[in-house]
């Protein structure tokens, strides 16, 4: 089965939609989000995300108005989900906004948190453009300073054979 792909529009349309169902709750809800969808609404790098990964509070309340939101678009009812919470650092403070009403703020993880994580996933189709555009838009083009950023946020994890190998792919191909 095929699941709808959420652009840059859908995105906001749900978001508008979950920010009144908070409101007439009165609610004022936080999404933190990571993964594809920040790369969509930050830097509009692709056209599309199946889903967006986040964090949110309270937690409740808005998964609730999330699943409310996502049958009235006919979206999946994990459109908006915690599943990959946790693979996000703790040490990720607060990124920039992307959506903004009295009820519901939306705000993309810091850029450097990002490329840490897309770094660590390492998987060359899904994270290889977006490591590059993050590392373009940082001005990154050694691997040491990477790694520094990853090790950041990542302090215990030591970075696997797989993400070295991806980086010094790319920065190799961006090079020649």
């Amino acid at each position: 089965m095929n699941e709808p792909l959420l652009d840059r529009e859908v995105l906001h349309r749900a978001f508008s939609l979950l920010a009144d169902r908070l409101s007439r709750q009165g609610v004022v809800g936080e999404v933190h989000v990571f993964g594809g969808a920040a790369m969509v609404l930050a830097f509009n790098s692709r056209a599309a995300t199946r889903d967006v990964d986040a964090l949110f509070a309270p937690d409740g309340k808005v998964l609730e108005a999330a699943w409310e939101v996502a049958a009235e678009l006919g979206l999946p009812r994990s459109w908006l989900n915690n599943q990959a919470s946790s693979y996000v650092s703790g040490r990720a403070g607060r990124g920039t906004p992307v959506f903004d009403h009295p009820h519901l703020r939306v705000m993309t993880t810091p850029m450097e948190h990002l490329l840490a994580m897309k770094v660590r996933a390492a998987r060359a189709l899904r994270d290889a453009d977006d490591v590059r555009l993050l590392l373009a838009k940082l001005g990154l083009r050694e691997v040491g300073a990477i790694t520094d950023i990853v090790a950041r946020y990542f302090p215990d994890e030591p970075l696997s054979e797989r993400s070295r190998l991806l980086l010094e792919d790319i920065l190799s191909n961006d090079n020649t």
